[in-house]
């Protein structure tokens, strides 16, 4: 993901004051214990925020296939919760990501089987994961892999087919979860009025509203839709300040965006903005005295536990020549919010879906 340049930055600030209706933050909920829906079926949408293994493993390994080797995957617990320390699973994480917590919060040991690593014309009881490292909402040529509609294409056909049966879907949950690819490299870049920017975030709001209906549409009973997170507090943006705040204007471009979000989606029937956005600034961007009191678990807010040494590099870069390590890792994961430069560790997607799971689960819950 590339930054936002600064000037687009002032652009965006000067949309935010001319739309005041931004995103409302609200007091992150307290957890409550509730009856799992043990027999829930998940059905899983989206970008590396949600991807566990549909990505493919690469030799020699390289930044879109990093999530398969060293240091990703390093504190893995097994089904049977013994310990697999180094065992990469397609996450990019070094354990558990958004959507096994969900996942669990259904019933399920963890997030449903990637759709990559499924026999054809299969699907496993739990159901299945579409989502797919560097995906967009939007499709794109800079994105190599399936947009939004391409996976719920998919999707569509394995329901149409019968292999997605009618009561796996009686059942169901889907989850589209999407992190910002649609404003790196491309789309937002280069737009150069607040009329542009505001266009294109439309169309990318728009574009999610109508897949979540054609998802309603086939039967999905639950859609649960993550809004933007503060982008400008992942380290590929406080990297240039040594980690010590947050990029503003990529932070405004997030709200924007979650404003366009919220007002698209308000009068649908059984779909629900996870607000991830508040989460996340509850733990690494409140002010003295606020936010989350699991926020304190957390000593690295904005710097990543896997650290690359050039800021062009990445997370389990080696040299090709010499084979050695282009990265550093923590000694205790649990201690940094975020795992890279982009993708928060196993205790910080914990810290987030702790504040989330109540409503979650009571709207999971609703008949």
């Amino acid at each position: 993901m590339k930054l936002l340049p600064a000037a687009l930055g002032l652009v965006l600030l000067l949309l935010l004051v001319l739309n005041p209706n931004g995103v409302e933050a609200r007091p992150a909920p307290a957890v409550g214990h509730q009856k799992k829906a043990s027999s829930a079926t998940f059905f899983v949408f989206g970008d590396d925020f949600a991807d566990n293994g549909n990505l493919p493993l690469t030799d020699p390994v390289t930044e879109m296939s990093r999530q398969w080797a060293y240091p990703y995957g390093s504190n893995y617990v097994d089904a049977d919760g013994f310990p697999r320390p180094n065992t990469p699973s397609g996450r990019f994480s070094n354990y558990r990501i958004q959507s096994d917590f969900i996942a669990t919060m259904l019933g399920l040991e963890e997030a449903p089987p990637a759709h990559a690593r499924t026999a054809k014309k299969t699907c496993d009881p739990s159901g299945m994961t579409f989502a797919t490292g560097g995906a967009g909402v939007l499709d794109s040529k800079s994105h190599e892999v399936p947009a939004l509609a391409k996976q719920v294409d998919t999707f569509k056909k394995m329901v149409k087919d019968g292999t997605i049966t009618e009561n796996q879907l009686s059942r169901s949950v889907a989850l589209v979860a999407f992190s910002g690819n649609d404003y790196a490299g491309t789309g937002v870049i280069g737009l150069s009025s607040p009329s542009n920017i505001n266009a294109y975030i439309g169309k990318v709001t728009k574009e999610i509203a109508t897949n979540v209906d054609q998802l309603l549409k086939l039967g999905v009973t639950k859609v649960l839709v993550n809004n933007l997170h503060p982008i400008g507090c992942m380290p590929s943006y406080t990297r240039t300040n040594n980690y010590t705040t947050c990029d503003i204007f990529g932070n405004l471009g997030a709200s924007i965006h979650n404003d366009n979000l919220k007002q698209i989606m308000t009068s649908k029937k059984n779909v629900y903005i996870i607000d991830v956005y508040t989460s996340f600034v509850n733990i690494v961007d409140h002010g003295a005295g606020k936010g989350s009191e699991l926020s304190k678990q957390f000593k690295r807010k904005l710097s990543p536990c896997c650290e690359s040494l050039n800021s062009n590099g990445y997370c389990g870069q080696q040299d090709e020549s010499s084979a050695e390590l282009l990265y550093t890792v923590c000694d205790n994961s649990s201690k940094f919010f975020y795992w890279d430069d982009m993708h928060p560790t196993h205790a910080g997607w914990e810290a987030v879906m702790k504040q989330l799971e109540k409503p979650l689960k009571k709207f999971v819950d609703q008949h």
